[in-house]
């Protein structure tokens, strides 16, 4: 008997579902609020427009659109393109099969195989608009005037993407339409942890040949993410673990010329700055002074930075002194880590972050260590050359 049910589950695993991310509790509660809301509007935009009682009933399709557009909003089967092509061509193209042919099943047949590739050709593929050809040759088949049907269709697309504009944008973490920009202040683009770009990904869709119902932009994001789990999976190392110990530091008050001479003497690209506890107060770095080494026209880079290095004499500056006056600091977006954070943690800083270095700090937060970009160059090449190991035969393979 298990093995009867076992079998059976297996069928249904491989024949039956989808291999498809299941949908959260907490969006199956958005998408149901979302799709009552949007059809409350929906119907009060009906209302207000000049269409027949009887025509705001014929197009069953919008039941079919609305799911799409309240539930998978940022699908590109959801866009306004494709709902305003995908339902209105279809009609345009029943309307006529149903008026030009006069055998219900071939005007059927001919409405939906055309509607299909009219949308596929002009990308504006929407499921429902399949329904809609053969609700508009019937239509047709049943006398009803051109301009009544299509009109009532145009309305009722138009009332749909009102309220899915509406509702989608009022739920956090929703943009409607996904080609407006967001709100917010776009942020830096992520490097792929692989070095895979948006042309790469572009380059795989087009190798499949294949619809695919997720856009180029969540496609690169799905990626970015996934490859982000697989490093905080498979690299187990602390920061504590690949850090510089005691890094050479200075304080707020560190002369420029001293900070200058601390970085060429040991050949560094930064150094943390700390307080009288140890406690990191900010970054310095190469380019912290390069800010205010420009040149200005009189006088060339070199002599800027040696003005900017030699000590005013006197109690008053018309230029930074100390290295507390030009640091990079917490507020303006420097972080830290922990000696027990996984390494990870500093990858992201040092690459989504954009940071140059990241300042480790111990359970006490005073400084313990500090990771560089060549730190963490180091470590990962040292962890894929253990992913590999060499066979018998002289063939490298990747370790299992």
């Amino acid at each position: 008997m298990p093995s009867v049910r076992q079998a059976l589950h297996d069928f249904a695993r491989r024949y039956l579902f989808a291999d498809a991310a299941s949908i959260s509790p907490p969006e199956r509660r958005r998408s149901t609020l979302a799709a009552l809301l949007g059809v409350m509007i929906f119907e009060g935009v009906l209302f207000v427009l000049p269409v027949a009682p009887e025509a705001r009933r014929l197009l069953a399709p919008l039941g079919a659109t609305s799911v799409i557009l309240f539930v998978l909003p940022h699908s590109p089967l959801a866009q306004p393109w494709s709902v305003m092509g995908g339902l209105m061509l279809p009609a345009l193209v029943g309307f006529a099969s149903g008026h030009w042919l006069p055998d219900a099943y071939l005007a059927v047949g001919a409405a939906v195989s055309v509607s299909v590739w009219l949308m596929a050709r002009l990308r504006c593929i929407h499921p429902p608009g399949g329904a809609m050809a053969i609700v508009m040759a019937g239509a047709a088949a049943q006398g009803l005037d051109a301009a009544t049907s299509l009109g009532a269709a145009a309305c009722n697309v138009a009332a749909m993407l009102m309220a899915a504009t509406a509702v989608n944008n009022l739920i956090p973490g929703r943009r409607y339409p996904l080609c407006s920009p967001p709100a917010a202040a776009p942020r830096p683009t992520r490097p792929s942890p692989a070095g895979i770009r948006q042309p790469d990904i572009a380059a795989a869709l087009e190798e499949i040949d294949a619809y695919l119902d997720v856009s180029e932009d969540d496609l690169t994001q799905v990626f970015q993410r996934a490859a982000r789990h697989a490093f905080h999976r498979h690299v187990l190392l602390t920061c504590g673990d690949v850090m510089t110990p005691a890094p050479v530091q200075v304080d707020f008050a560190t002369e420029l010329n001293e900070a200058w001479r601390l970085m060429n003497r040991h050949n560094l690209a930064m150094l943390p700055v700390i307080d009288r506890s140890r406690r990191v107060i900010g970054l310095l770095r190469l380019e912290d002074f390069l800010r205010h080494v420009e040149p200005d026209g009189s006088r060339g880079i070199g002599d800027n930075v040696r003005r900017l290095l030699r000590p005013t004499l006197g109690t008053h500056s018309n230029k930074p002194e100390v290295a507390g006056q030009i640091m990079l600091t917490p507020g303006l977006g420097l972080q830290c880590v922990g000696t027990t954070d996984g390494i990870a943690v500093a990858a992201d800083l040092l690459g989504a972050g954009g940071q140059t270095g990241v300042p480790v700090v111990g359970d006490d937060g005073r400084l313990a260590g500090i990771i560089t970009p060549a730190t963490m160059t180091a470590v990962l090449l040292q962890h894929e050359a253990l992913d590999y190991v060499r066979g018998d035969d002289g063939i490298t393979r990747p370790a299992i």
